[in-house]
């Protein structure tokens, strides 16, 4: 896991602070700060950045742990793995999880009874489901966030008087295959997701990257099989911008952009 890059932006005017907001907190997947608004050149990343010049942004915020289990268990409960029982990836056969005390300090557990419907899409990968529990889970391809902001739109425009608390994961930019919820054939991994499968990613402008213009960081070797996986991720990386740039078209279609809080972050 690489050092996270938290980015908080909040929609909200001076005269709806005291009001419950709603929440949709978008974890990326082993991302770095790659992007435009942390002054990457090569990024493509307008959405995100729309919310980091309506926002804050931070500089200094770091992954507890380098495990993607462990790491989101600490977001998701606010204590470190040693206190929350997750000591490392939530596969059943390394029996990492202990979980004292932790039910009543989940958060989607805490929003809940303060009055918030809860919903999850994407990847999970922390705890078991009775205890960091959703009202609901929805379905949906976590290497294709538009989709994934298509398929929570229901739940977004539901029509209730609770506010909402949306927990929304991606696989994309993480090394591998990501697994699409909503097929039921064989998902054959890859590099980052971009070769396609059923086609393209449905509704995803795909961004291409040349090799010889990505940002080589200073603990990788500026090699040929560097720069070609590079502009994978940062294709990959391009794959989210969409997505949270979907998710900004239905609040601000809905009026409900100035009454949600947005969390973006990685693991």
């Amino acid at each position: 896991m690489r050092i996270i890059t938290t980015l908080i932006a909040l929609f909200l005017s001076l005269s709806a602070f005291a009001a419950e907001r709603n929440i949709i907190f978008i974890i990326t997947d082993d991302e770095s700060p790659t992007l435009g608004c942390y002054g990457d050149p090569v990024a493509y990343s307008p959405a995100v950045d729309s919310l980091a010049a309506d926002g804050t942004v931070f500089h200094r915020a770091y992954a507890t742990t380098a495990s993607c289990s462990a790491s989101r268990s600490v977001v998701m409960s606010g204590l470190h793995n040693h206190h929350n029982g997750q000591y490392g990836h939530q596969h059943a056969y390394h029996k990492f999880e202990s979980y004292r005390n932790v039910v009543s300090l989940a958060l989607p557990r805490v929003l809940a009874n303060e009055g918030y419907r809860t919903a999850q899409i994407g990847k999970y990968h922390v705890a078991t489901e009775d205890v960091f529990h959703y009202d609901i889970y929805l379905k949906g391809d976590s290497r294709n966030a538009v989709q994934m902001a298509n398929a929570s739109e229901d739940f977004i425009t539901a029509k209730d008087s609770r506010p909402f608390f949306l927990y929304f994961a991606t696989s994309d930019p993480h090394r591998g295959g990501g697994k699409d919820e909503t097929f039921k054939g064989d998902l054959k991994p890859d590099l980052f997701g971009n070769k396609p499968r059923k086609g393209n990613h449905e509704g995803v402008d795909e961004k291409f990257f040349d090799p010889a213009k990505v940002v080589i960081p200073p603990f990788l070797p500026d090699t040929p099989e560097s720069r070609s996986e590079l502009a994978q991720y940062y294709q990959s990386c391009a794959r989210i911008d969409q997505g949270v740039g979907r998710l900004i078209e239905i609040l601000k279609k809905n009026n409900l952009y100035d009454k949600t809080l947005i969390v973006f972050t990685s693991d």
